[in-house]
């Protein structure tokens, strides 16, 4: 696998935070990914729209939702569902998660029909971080995609407000200056998604992480951006459009050294990012239902290093 290869966006970020020697240290780090993939009980994938934005297909169940072949590179073997209305070869950003486990890696590539069925042939991909997930489990173990249904909601729709207040788990789609597509969980206390309906203005605190910023240089490029907030709860969600802009909010200090850090705070702010909201869909059919899982904790940034590192 090709080392990381960060554009001007990801640079400048990577700079106001102090964080270039680690992100030359982390651009050849890619960890056990096909490990991650194959334990994953949520994969959450990202290909371009007609439109120039971004649309969500979420697979969620019991692992293996995918089939693994590393023989040469890695490849993930999908259902057909996943690229019914895709038109392959395409693009795609890719997350495989694990949130009871708190176990992600990204998987970005592209889309291509294989002998079995369509395949993510990854390019880029590694493990990442276990903070700020809030620990759920899926309640049924049979493969689904989604979603299977969509429709436009209206911005101030009393069921978007209330999803976004009560989240805690959400995937930030970005692309890179090269049309690359990209996947980020985004997660916190309840409340920590900010929305104002009137205005459709949507914003979140980044929390500090490994300093790749990889989302947010992405951002800084491109602008584009789409958040889907599942309902655990119902197994709906939502997905919302739209531009947005990447502030550093932390430039205090000396240049880290190490990519994770244990804090004296839960959530420790790094940056903020702030959307102006086009369009949001109501998605049927997106995920199984979820359980959190109260009596485990969440890993953040106050957590021992060793609880944060990959596992």
């Amino acid at each position: 696998m090709k080392p990381l290869d960060y554009h001007p966006g990801q640079i400048a970020a990577q700079a106001e935070a102090g964080t270039r020697h680690v992100a030359q240290k982390l651009a050849d780090w890619v960890g056990p990914v096909a490990d991650f993939a194959r334990g994953a009980d949520l994969i959450v994938l990202a290909t371009p729209e007609a439109d120039g934005g971004l649309g969500f297909i979420v697979l969620s169940g019991s692992p293996p939702l995918v089939r693994i072949d590393e023989q040469t590179e890695l490849r993930l073997g999908l259902p057909a569902a996943a690229a019914m209305h895709l038109s392959l070869p395409a693009p795609c950003g890719g997350l495989a998660i694990h949130l009871g486990l708190a176990r992600r890696g990204r998987i970005n590539g592209f889309l291509r029909l294989g002998a079995m069925g369509p395949e993510l042939h990854a390019t880029e991909c590694f493990t990442l971080c276990r903070k700020y997930m809030a620990p759920s489990v899926a309640l049924e173990p049979a493969l689904r995609v989604g979603p299977a249904a969509r429709q436009p909601v209206a911005p101030d729709d009393p069921w978007l407000i209330a999803l976004l207040a009560r989240a805690e788990t959400s995937f930030l789609g970005s692309l890179s200056p090269a049309g690359m597509p990209d996947v980020a969980h985004r997660g916190g206390k309840a409340g920590f998604l900010e929305y104002a309906p009137r205005t459709r203005r949507l914003s979140w605190t980044e929390y500090v992480g490994d300093g790749i910023f990889k989302s947010a240089g992405n951002i800084r490029a491109t602008q584009t951006m789409a958040l889907l907030v599942p309902d655990l709860e119902t197994g709906e969600g939502a997905v919302l459009h739209g531009r947005a802009e990447y502030e550093t909010t932390y430039t205090k200090g000396q240049p880290r050294t190490d990519a994770l850090v244990q804090h004296d705070k839960d959530f420790p702010a790094q940056g903020k990012m702030s959307c102006s909201i086009e369009r949001a869909d109501r998605l049927q059919g997106l995920l199984h239902r979820r359980e959190r899982i109260s009596r485990a904790p969440r890993i953040t940034s106050r957590s021992a290093v060793t609880e944060q590192m990959p596992r």
